[in-house]
C-alpha cells in the first residue's frame, strides 16, 4: 500500500493549516454558545431542587433533647406521615442541639432553604427564633408547637392543646398545604 503524501506546496500547507484552525475555533465558539442559557451570559442553567415530583414539604424541627422529652413530638410526626399517605405530600424532621433561639436559626433557616413549605418547630429554644425566621422566609409557613400557658411567637401560628389536637392541627395543616399550588 503506498504511503500518503502531504504536500509539499508551501501555500497549500499553509491554507490547510489556516482551515484546520478556524474549524477548531468554530466548534470551540459553537461549544460554549450551545452551554449557555437564555440570558446570554456565560453561567450554567440553574439546577432545580430534587423534589422532582414538585411535592410541596413539611417539615418537623426541634432541639434534640427538648423534642426527645416530649409526648407530642411522636403525635405530630405521625400526624404528618399520615398526611403524606393521604395527599402528594414530602415530610422530613431535623432534630438538632439547640437550647436559644440563636442556636436554632440557622437550622430554621436551612430547612427554608431546603425549600421546606411548612415548619412545625417544638420546643421553647425553636419558638424563641421563630418570627425572625418568619420574616427571613416569607413563602415559608412557621408554625409553633406550644405547651400550655407557653406564649406563641409574635406573627406566627401556634398549636397547642392536649397531644391529640396538636396532631390533629398540624394534620390539617399538612392537608392544607399538598393541596394548595406553590
Amino acid at each position: 500500500m503506498p504511503a500518503t503524501r502531504l504536500p509539499s506546496s508551501l501555500r497549500l500547507r499553509w491554507t490547510l493549516g489556516l482551515a484546520s484552525a478556524l474549524a477548531v475555533v468554530g466548534a470551540a465558539v459553537l461549544l460554549f454558545l450551545l452551554g449557555m442559557d437564555d440570558s446570554g451570559d456565560a453561567r450554567p442553567v440553574p439546577v432545580p431542587p430534587s423534589n422532582i415530583a414538585g411535592r410541596r414539604t413539611a417539615c418537623l424541627t426541634g432541639d434534640t433533647t427538648e423534642a426527645g422529652g416530649r409526648t407530642d413530638t411522636g403525635a405530630i410526626w405521625a400526624a404528618l406521615q399520615d398526611a403524606a399517605r393521604q395527599r402528594p405530600l414530602n415530610v422530613q424532621q431535623l432534630f438538632a442541639p439547640a437550647t436559644t433561639g440563636e442556636q436554632a436559626l440557622p437550622y430554621l433557616a436551612g430547612l427554608s432553604a431546603q425549600h421546606c413549605d411548612l415548619v412545625v418547630a417544638v420546643g421553647p429554644a425553636f419558638g424563641q427564633s421563630l418570627a425572625t425566621a418568619a420574616q427571613a422566609s416569607p413563602r415559608t409557613t412557621f408554625v409553633a408547637v406550644t405547651t400550655d400557658g407557653q406564649a406563641a411567637p409574635a406573627g406566627v401560628d401556634a398549636v397547642s392543646g392536649d397531644d391529640t389536637r396538636k396532631a390533629a392541627e398540624v394534620h390539617s395543616l399538612a392537608l392544607a398545604l399538598a393541596a394548595s399550588e406553590r
